[in-house]
């Protein structure tokens, strides 16, 4: 334990208290007091501790009601939990009815909840799915208009989809044929978040599609977490495979054999490979056998990157006037965001939520550097290293030498990361066997990865990059787009 102490000649009063948000907080603290409890009357107008015994009192759903739509997402969940304490006979009609699309999703996501259990949690004496039930909130679930919705509310619209499905049961023939239609077209959409929750839906439903859409966003997906994704939903799918399909996919796993990711990563992967196998009819298993059989070939991005071929050994100076003349518009975001996965950044740098860890989160970028200084930190990694991520020189006694950056500390043991491609291989170095240590002159991260990109790829890379990952931005606008 430490203390610590000030001296010095500056203030050491308490400072002021932060009252931004103050009335949100108000607003969620007094929607948490129906947590765990249904309100009675008089209630309202206890503290925090708890509510006082009496008649129940319906009114307080009027309270609860317009925080389901409320900006602030926590104030949402604040309410949605709020309604799910109060009794189902207060509120269903009035869910299964409201027009406003956010009260809408939040009110049935919570009569969903409230309806049934899942059949995994169900027990003896439980309520038992009620599909006429499932049948209206589906209904009122179709009534709310995609297209006008922002992508979380989108979002929030998956999930209540899910559960009408995992509560209720599964839905009846017409009614999946009618949501095959409407979730058929949607799929692949403008984001990795939402066709997440689109392609198990699909897989769900069995749409004759599936298997040929999400083979092919498993094809192009540039990050290994896109890539699982579709991999993981295409697991439990039973209909529409080609014997062709079907070996591109067992395939995949091969590939994903160099995955990198944490000590269960292995595990996950052999089960989701034996759940895909378990759908394999047997002939397809004796026609499959060989791939099957096979085992992944350990291959390090290093050899992967000097496969593809070099186009050109860039300079920086020769760069800054193609990428700032790039960037004015007409980029291309979804290639930019493939190019990020395949010249190996995504190996260890992390942008908007995908990627490894390894290196510096690269989705802020646009505020910290110019064209010229990322170009630099691309082209010549060595010019300026970062204390935070350089590496170190051990010089051992023995006259060995290990350059690498300490990934964690054992007692008497350095254990170092040597290769930023394979986070967890470590080489290990005793204290007392080390001479020398000094900070590394050559970055970790390998020169030349611009090398095997043409002009427009690198436009469309520096696009990506500088975007915070939104899609929208203006670098990604054709001349047509502008001028509306």
């Amino acid at each position: 334990m430490y203390r610590v102490s000030y001296v010095g000649a500056d203030s050491t009063a308490p400072s002021k208290g932060d009252t931004r948000f103050a009335k949100e907080r108000e607003i969620r603290h007094k929607l948490e007091a129906f947590h765990g409890h249904v309100a009675t009357k008089g209630s309202r107008d206890m503290d925090l501790s708890g509510h006082t015994s009496g008649e129940p009192d319906p009114s307080a759903i009027q309270e609860i009601w317009p925080y389901l739509s409320h900006k602030d997402r926590a104030i949402r969940y604040a309410a949605r939990v709020a309604l799910e304490w109060q009794p189902a006979a207060w509120w269903q009609e009035r869910a299964l009815k409201e027009k406003d699309a956010r009260r809408a999703i939040a009110s049935l996501v919570a009569l969903s909840r409230v309806s049934s259990k899942d059949e995994f949690h169900r027990k003896p004496g439980d309520p038992k799915p009620d599909p006429a039930l499932q049948g209206r909130i589906l209904g009122a679930l179709d009534g709310i208009p995609w297209s006008k919705l922002e992508t979380q509310d989108r979002l929030d619209l998956m999930r209540a989809y899910v559960l009408a499905f995992t509560r209720l049961g599964r839905p009846d023939e017409s009614t999946r044929q009618g949501l095959i239609a409407k979730f058929d077209p949607l799929f692949p959409a403008a984001t990795r978040e939402l066709n997440a929750e689109l392609c198990p839906m699909l897989v769900y439903l069995e749409a004759p599609s599936a298997v040929t859409k999400l083979m092919a966003s498993l094809r192009n997906a540039p990050t290994q977490e896109e890539q699982m994704d579709y991999a993981r939903s295409l697991r439990l799918l039973k209909t529409g495979w080609t014997l062709t399909l079907r070996e591109e996919y067992f395939r995949w796993f091969l590939k994903a054999g160099n995955f990198k990711g944490g000590a269960s990563l292995a595990g996950f992967m052999r089960d989701m490979k034996n759940d895909a196998l378990a759908t394999l009819t047997e002939q397809e298993k004796a026609a499959l056998a060989s791939v099957l059989a096979e085992k992944a070939q350990k291959k390090s991005p290093q050899e992967m990157l000097a496969a593809r071929p070099t186009v050109k050994t860039w300079t920086v100076n020769e760069l800054v006037p193609i990428v700032e003349k790039g960037l004015k518009g007409g980029r291309d975001f979804d290639r930019g965001r493939k190019l990020f996965g395949e010249v190996g950044c995504a190996s260890c740098h992390r942008f908007d939520n995908d990627g490894a860890s390894v290196g510096p989160d690269l989705t802020a970028l646009a505020g910290r550097f110019s064209p010229r200084d990322l170009l630099e930190s691309i082209v010549e990694p060595s010019k300026e290293i970062s204390d935070q991520y350089g590496a170190i020189v051990i010089h051992k006694k023995n006259g060995d030498i290990v350059t690498g950056r300490v990934g964690n500390l054992s007692g008497d043991t350095l254990m170092v990361i040597e290769n930023m491609f394979a986070p967890n291989d470590f080489a290990d170095v005793k204290r007392q066997d080390v001479e020398s240590i000094a900070p590394s002159k050559v970055s970790m991260m390998p020169e030349g990865l611009l090398n095997s990109l043409k002009e427009d790829e690198i436009q469309d890379l520096t696009a990506f990059l500088l975007s915070r990952g939104d899609h929208k931005n203006r670098m990604f606008r054709t001349a047509a787009a502008s001028k509306h």
